[in-house]
């Protein structure tokens, strides 16, 4: 007998019927009241991340022609975190080619910089040979675009285009534009 009321004991989900559980009692609602008026403004949150996009654009812009080699700077650019710099330049060239029957050489080129360090270069190279009784004025157009990702800081951009060649007469650097576009990723 004592074996049978201690195993009861132990487990008391073994005496007797379970039964289902009551749910409480709750009181029946009538209609909602009206709103009541409109407590004090909170204090304001701090301030959000920034969202992506263009944060600054600065750019330098000549026409006219100019001997060669030229720099186009741009005032100094303040990059943050999570900020890029797309840099875009270009130029356009003429050249005289002297006496008919000699081989000529031009090369023209654009080198981005920041801060005096090159960063990426871009240029057009011919090579060819004046026949007789032509008559050539050689025009080059040379475009560049980079894409910068320094730490944050205050940085000086500048392109530096130059002309050289063998044989050739009057380089003229013309047109020619630098952008540098500061873009939040």
């Amino acid at each position: 007998m004592d074996e049978f009321l201690s195993s009861a004991a132990l487990n008391p989900g073994s005496i007797g019927p379970t039964l289902p559980p009551v749910p409480p009692f709750q009181f029946p609602t009538g209609p909602t009241g009206n709103t009541g008026p409109t407590g004090p403004t909170g204090i304001t949150g701090p301030t959000g991340p920034t969202g992506t996009g263009i944060d600054s654009l600065n750019f330098s812009q000549s026409t006219g022609g100019i001997g060669a080699p030229v720099t186009l700077s741009l005032p100094a650019i303040s990059v943050g975190i999570n900020q890029i710099v797309k840099l875009e330049g270009a130029f356009s060239t003429s050249v005289g080619v002297p006496a008919a029957g000699i081989s000529y050489i031009v090369s023209a080129s654009l080198v981005f910089r920041r801060t005096a360090v090159p960063l990426s270069s871009q240029g057009d190279f011919q090579q060819n040979f004046k026949p007789e009784g032509v008559t050539i004025n050689l025009r080059q157009n040379i475009s560049g675009i980079w894409i910068d990702n320094p730490p944050p800081g205050s940085y000086v951009y500048d392109m530096v285009i130059a002309i050289t060649g063998s044989n050739i007469s009057s380089p003229t650097i013309n047109d020619r534009n630098f952008t540098a576009t500061v873009i939040n990723i």
